[in-house]
């Protein structure tokens, strides 16, 4: 009776992901742009057509984009020194954003299996 046995050996290092923003929590005294956690629960919304997930995690962006922290497009800095009326400066938004998977009812009460673009927040940056 033939018999094979495979043996695989992963040899490559383990190497950490840059982070790119700040990472904040409630309890933070970070005053700089940065992602909070946010958990969205669809349940406390009403929204019971939402069969899966009933509740996921957002995050969200808020804090200060002082003018000297680097801005990530040189049109913002362009902006603040021309500082044509209206303007309110730099503000901290989201700068990557990812989708959830969703299974939902639709009008016609048909189960739906979906991905919402754009509603987790994975990084936050200044512009």
């Amino acid at each position: 009776m033939p018999f094979v046995e495979v043996v695989t050996t992963d040899g490559r290092k383990q190497r950490t992901k840059r982070t790119i923003g700040l990472n904040c929590d409630e309890t933070s005294s970070e005053t700089r742009c940065c992602r909070y956690p946010l958990t969205v629960d669809f349940v406390e919304f009403g929204w019971d057509w939402i069969i899966a997930p009933k509740k996921y995690e957002a995050n969200y962006c808020s804090g200060e984009c002082p003018y000297v922290f680097l801005q990530k497009y040189p049109h913002t800095h362009i902006v603040q020194q021309a500082n044509p009326a209206g303007t309110a400066g730099p503000c901290c938004a989201p700068r990557k954003m990812s989708p959830i998977s969703m299974l939902y009812f639709d009008n016609e009460f048909n189960i739906i299996h979906g991905n919402l673009p754009g509603m987790v927040v994975d990084r936050c940056g200044c512009s």
